[in-house]
């Protein structure tokens, strides 16, 4: 499984900006064959951060399913009314599932994901990997919920990427405490060592609003 992002920061009022941002996710999500969710970016990000992204299979699915909207009137309308809410052109993002992302239906309306992200150190790939999914994997135990990691396809060479989900803030409050106060958690964070570069790691909080 693939996860394909497009992030975008836009500026202007909340009111009209989230709605074009919902409005543009309904209308892809009606015009082509893949299941498109809306996030908000709540920390971690610009504010007024949101990102699109939709599960596929693979980048020639991915293409399929989009394919109608290049010659779609409606579609390009929409792009051209967001152009007035950004000053920097989106960024898309395309990365591999290693860990968990089974299914291909997004979280509900109202869910959160804790989003980490790390650039790996050279000739360290398949270590990072292996604690990356080690990683995943203990969130998973201590938390109960859900955890991909994810290797970035393009953009910053050994990008990875953590992605935990939780259906509430309140649920994402206890679970964040579960996890910093995990003994076996800090300990594995403690031997990381210099599989990673440093100061690379950034994490950040979405919302689905859509």
């Amino acid at each position: 499984m693939y996860l394909f992002s497009r992030r975008a920061t836009l500026v202007g009022s909340e009111r009209s900006t989230m709605a074009w941002a919902a409005e543009m996710c309904a209308y892809v999500d009606a015009h082509s064959s893949h299941d498109v969710s809306l996030w908000r970016a709540d920390f971690g990000y610009p504010v007024g951060t949101v990102v699109w992204s939709a599960r596929v299979d693979s980048l020639h699915a991915m293409n399929e399913g989009f394919a109608a909207l290049a010659e779609d009137n409606g579609y390009h309308a929409m792009v051209e009314k967001g152009l007035d809410y950004m000053t920097t052109p989106p960024e898309d993002e395309f990365r591999q599932a290693i860990h968990g992302g089974s299914g291909d239906t997004p979280p509900p309306i109202g869910s959160v994901a804790t989003v980490t992200t790390a650039v790996v150190a050279g000739g360290r790939y398949a270590e990072a990997a292996a604690w990356g999914v080690e990683m995943a994997q203990l969130v998973e135990e201590v938390t109960s919920l859900p955890t991909m990691f994810l290797i970035d396809s393009f953009g910053t060479f050994g990008s990875v990427t953590w992605i935990s989900g939780a259906p509430d803030l309140a649920t994402a409050d206890t679970t964040g405490e579960a996890i910093n106060t995990s003994a076996e958690y800090l300990k594995r964070l403690e031997a990381v060592g210099d599989l990673f570069v440093p100061a690379s790691g950034q994490r950040g909080l979405l919302t689905r609003i859509a």
